[in-house]
């Protein structure tokens, strides 16, 4: 008992001194450094496929995350999900007869140094709504005219 009380006692002037002497740039650059001790086999890749009726849609709620739109023919949707420090991300892909929900959400503390590479691809009559807080999108292999409303998608 007197070990872990004297461990928490040095734990806290540990973390009273980093917090003191640098904030949270000392804290974020720990949290770095720990990051890197983890082995990189923290990386996992996953897919998914949903068969679907037309027109599907599909819900994409993303956080710090980057999406790939690509289409095909087939009456499915197929993702494809790239996790990167795959401890800090939580990924739940579901269906049901209103569309295809997908979620990646970073974790609080350790989400900071990871990433989700998310490749969806859907047929061509699909109707995407996407929510990414922030994130990045990337349509590949268009062959037409896309309307995107910009005022919901920039903001200031």
């Amino acid at each position: 008992m007197i070990r872990r009380a004297l461990g928490w006692v040095i734990n806290r002037a540990v973390f009273n001194t980093i917090w003191r002497f640098g904030g949270e740039r000392a804290m974020n650059s720990a949290l770095g450094a720990a990051a890197d001790v983890v082995p990189k086999t923290t990386q996992r890749s996953h897919r998914q496929i949903f068969n679907v009726t037309a027109p599907p849609t599909i819900y994409v709620r993303g956080s710090h995350c980057n999406v790939t739109i690509q289409h095909h023919a087939d009456p499915k949707v197929i993702l494809d999900v790239n996790l990167h420090r795959a401890f800090g991300v939580e990924l739940v892909a579901e269906q049901d007869d209103a569309g295809i929900y997908i979620v990646a959400k970073r974790k609080a503390v350790v989400g900071k140094v990871t990433r989700a590479d998310l490749t969806l691809t859907i047929p061509s009559d699909s109707h995407l709504a996407l929510h990414l807080t922030p994130g990045e999108v990337t349509f590949t292999g268009i062959d037409g005219m896309i309307e995107l409303p910009t005022n919901h998608i920039f903001t200031s």
